[in-house]
């Protein structure tokens, strides 16, 4: 018989749903997590497979391991103006 893991003895899930919890801005995974570890066993066992997939949907990745990608700028390719004759430009009446 497969023994039943509540939220604090589950060490896949447990780390992930203490870190959403800690995170001091309002979220809904913030309040399902939060709700989860107050949950019976009974009902951490029926929502336990739905957690698996959101932590795989909104894994976070520590800042130090984001990369910073910045555009890639062509120098030396000319830039496209606007004829003076075709833009909508108001002129003063004198």
């Amino acid at each position: 018989m497969r023994r039943r893991l509540g939220a604090f003895d589950d060490p896949e899930l447990k780390s992930w749903l203490l870190e959403l919890i800690a995170d001091p801005s309002p979220s809904f995974l913030g309040a399902l997590a939060e709700a989860v570890l107050t949950a019976t066993l009974e009902d951490y066992c029926v929502v336990r497979p739905s957690l698996m997939r959101l932590r795989e949907k909104y894994r976070r990745v520590p800042k130090k391991a984001r990369v910073h990608r910045e555009k890639a700028i062509l120098h030396g390719t000319p830039t496209a103006m606007p004829e003076l004759e075709s833009t909508s430009l108001r002129r003063s009446a004198r």
